[in-house]
């Protein structure tokens, strides 16, 4: 059922059939719909849906109720926007995008770049991923890179640790420094959550050595430690 996905092998039996059965029940309850001529397959559902999925692997399985319908372009689409300019009048541009998450509204993606997200499994960067932590991000109604967290002691932890991290990512940003974490990250705190996700779930040996508290935020929020296939902690 899950093809490529090599992430699957380092589960356990119990939590392979845990993700096959959240995996069956995306793909059967959202729309799924191709869009600039694709034609939208089973490999392609299961395949969105695996992915999507592993990330509220150690959470309830109900994140993603408000997930009615997934768009899928052949490739990277664009999309018109307002774009202030000069102190002027806002003029509209077209941005190229892989993808988007819309607060209780689809998730928008483009098919080769979802692909490339399996065949690359270790770059660091999915946007299935990506946009799906938006979604676990909006479940409380904002869009602030703080999803929902379980008592007061997780969200000071959260601001402290998370902002902290937000905040280095800017300075090194704007400093034109590397770094381990994409600097559109440093967009907003959304952006930053969305990107850190990609971190932990793609690359989590790099990110614990390199950012080891924000990897355990991370952790306890996911309930998972994906290094082992650990999930539930």
């Amino acid at each position: 059922m899950f093809g490529r996905l090599d992430f699957v092998k380092a589960l356990s039996p119990e939590m392979r059939m845990r993700l096959q059965g959240l995996v069956a029940g995306f793909v059967r309850e959202v729309n799924w719909e191709g869009r600039g001529g694709l034609q939208v397959t089973d490999e392609m559902r299961v395949s969105v849906a695996t992915q999507a999925c592993r990330l509220i692997l150690g959470l309830d399985g109900e994140q993603y109720r408000w997930v009615r319908t997934v768009y899928l372009f052949p490739s990277t689409y664009s999309k018109a926007e307002m774009v202030a300019s000069g102190g002027g009048a806002p003029e509209e541009k077209r941005s190229h995008r892989y993808g988007e998450a819309w607060m209780r509204g689809p998730v928008v993606l483009s098919w080769n770049a979802a692909r490339q997200g399996v065949s690359n499994p270790d770059d660091g960067r999915n946007v299935v991923y990506h946009e799906f932590a938006h979604k676990l991000d909006m479940l409380d109604g904002f869009a602030d890179g703080t999803p929902s967290l379980k008592g007061s002691a997780a969200y000071e932890a959260w601001v402290r640790i998370v902002g902290a991290e937000y905040r280095e990512l800017v300075q090194d940003a704007e400093r034109g420094k590397k770094t381990l974490l994409s600097k559109y990250g440093a967009t907003n705190t959304a952006e930053f959550f969305a990107v850190a996700t990609e971190e932990f779930f793609e690359r989590p040996d790099r990110l614990l050595k390199r950012h080891k508290d924000l990897y355990g935020c991370l952790c306890r929020f996911y309930n998972q430690d994906p290094r082992q296939g650990r999930v539930g902690l």
